[in-house]
């Protein structure tokens, strides 16, 4: 590899972005990157396809079975007063922090390593105070985020130089977008201490949720995204310190177009109508989890819940820990897409809702029926949908392929332990990921051979229920490329 000492790593991610979305036209710079770059042909979200789950995977390059942020919101008993963790908030992660003896997100972050080098990692960002602080928790000394300065004096300073920032108002977002790019420019290109620039933009993913799949206002948001990625290149050329970057463009997840909304809480609630004598049960995002506070479900109860969802029409496919796994057919079980140990944090039941190839008004494929309290939402993300599990990785610069794709399957595991064999550090053994090998340009590695598995139930349910996760499996490395509804058919 070259150069190794000046090496610097500059990765831009565009929240939401399907691959099968990019427009080459509306933008040309990130298909300029991909043209002279390596794309990867199936590079995978981690299930559950939420935003904080796949951005904590990013940044440790584990799993959420280890890292231990489950979902956007699940629930942490003893955590906060509720005991729901919000991973938008970062006051809720400083609050996981506090009940895990500072391990929140359970595995040390690419900003942690960074700092053992004597380097710093640094985030601009237009998302939640929670994504944008996920990276560097522990080191966030150059993070500039729109939506919060995080009640540190020194990342007000930090904004301070860059002027007023944008008020909120509808997406496209894209003076926010601007804004981030700017901190990149102006503030972090000249700081050589910083080994690793991350420009995290919430578009077009707002704009996916506001207006849906293929609406106009969603690719004027991508065209934004474009715009903030040649400033922000226009400034590494006219410095002359371009060949000093690899530069990785990754997506976090996809979207699927919303047919129904009712959240999971009002489903059990039905449930509860047909069982009264169930002890009270739990509900964050798409997880069921017992109250610690009151009676626990009997084996019985709980396999006549598992039943009763599996009855639903919105039910797609039903995940549980292990042992409920191993007691319940027709569940498949957390282990065989986030790996062992699966973490504490787990909830007894992951629901993923069904989903379908149908198009929506705009001609774009993939239909989810959300299990959401949003009512005006019109794309959204969490299941195990391909629509939603397949992302965007492109890799280019001095040390990667020009031209190239690459037909192996990758996922977010592996931008972890990529970012540090480019930088010349040694990647961790506990990272589940692999190094991109297949990406560059001087491999000092392989991939590892490449199958395609079924996973299945641990027992097949005798109602028909059969939902089975289709997993990519490179060496030793697994990589869900969807899971099919149990019962089959379209929502």
């Amino acid at each position: 590899m070259n150069e190794r000492s000046q090496r610097r790593i500059f990765i831009i991610g565009t929240d939401g972005l399907r691959p099968d979305q990019f427009d080459p036209e509306l933008m040309p710079t990130f298909n300029k990157l991909r043209e002279t770059g390596t794309l990867i042909d199936q590079y995978h979200a981690v299930y559950p396809t939420h935003t904080r789950v796949n951005i904590s995977t990013l940044a440790t390059g584990c799993t959420p079975g280890k890292h231990g942020v489950v979902a956007n919101v699940f629930r942490q008993h003893g955590a906060t007063e509720d005991g729901i963790i919000n991973t938008s908030d970062y006051r809720h992660l400083e609050a996981l922090d506090s009940h895990f003896d500072g391990k929140g997100i359970a595995m040390p972050t690419l900003g942690d390593i960074i700092d053992q080098r004597g380097k710093r990692l640094a985030v601009a960002s237009t998302s939640t105070s929670g994504a944008g602080i996920i990276w560097n928790r522990n080191f966030p000394y150059r993070v500039v985020n729109t939506n919060s300065a995080y009640g540190r004096a020194d990342l007000y300073s930090l904004r301070d130089k860059l002027g007023e920032v944008p008020g909120p108002g509808t997406p496209p977002k894209l003076a926010h977008v601007d804004y981030a790019a700017r901190a990149v420019t102006d503030i972090f290109l000249d700081d050589d201490e910083i080994e690793v620039i991350v420009l995290w933009l919430a578009e077009p993913d707002s704009s996916l949720h506001y207006y849906g799949i293929g609406a106009p206002e969603t690719r004027t948001a991508m065209k934004g995204c474009d715009d903030a990625l040649k400033h922000v290149l226009d400034a590494m050329d006219r410095r002359g310190i371009r060949d000093q970057f690899d530069i990785i463009h990754l997506s976090d997840h996809g979207h699927s177009t919303v047919v129904a909304r009712r959240t999971l809480a009002e489903h059990l609630d039905r449930a509860r109508q047909a069982l009264p004598e169930m002890p009270p049960l739990l509900t964050a995002s798409d997880y069921i989890y017992a109250d610690p506070l009151q009676r626990q479900p009997t084996r019985e109860e709980l396999s006549w819940l598992v039943s009763w969802l599996q009855e639903q029409s919105w039910t797609g496919a039903i995940l549980g820990v292990d042992s409920v796994a191993q007691s319940n057919p027709g569940v498949i079980p957390l282990s065989a897409v986030w790996g062992s140990p699966v973490t504490d944090r787990a909830p007894l039941l992951a629901v993923s809702p069904a989903w379908s190839e149908s198009a929506n008004d705009f001609g774009v494929p993939g239909t989810v029926a959300a299990m959401t309290e949003h009512a005006a939402l019109r794309s959204t993300h969490g299941s195990a949908s391909p629509f939603e599990l397949h992302a965007i990785a492109v890799f280019n610069g001095p040390d990667f392929g020009s031209g190239k794709l690459s037909e192996i399957p990758a996922g977010a595991t592996d931008i972890a332990p990529t970012v540090l064999a480019l930088l010349g550090a040694e990647v961790p053994g506990w990272m589940d990921g692999r190094v991109l090998w297949e990406t560059m340009r001087e491999p000092s590695g392989e991939p590892g051979d490449a199958s395609d598995v079924d996973v299945e139930p641990l027992q097949r349910a005798s109602n028909g229920f059969e939902p089975t996760a289709r997993v990519h499996e490179v060496g030793a490395n697994r990589y869900v490329h969807s899971v099919a509804n149990g019962r089959g058919g379209d929502v």
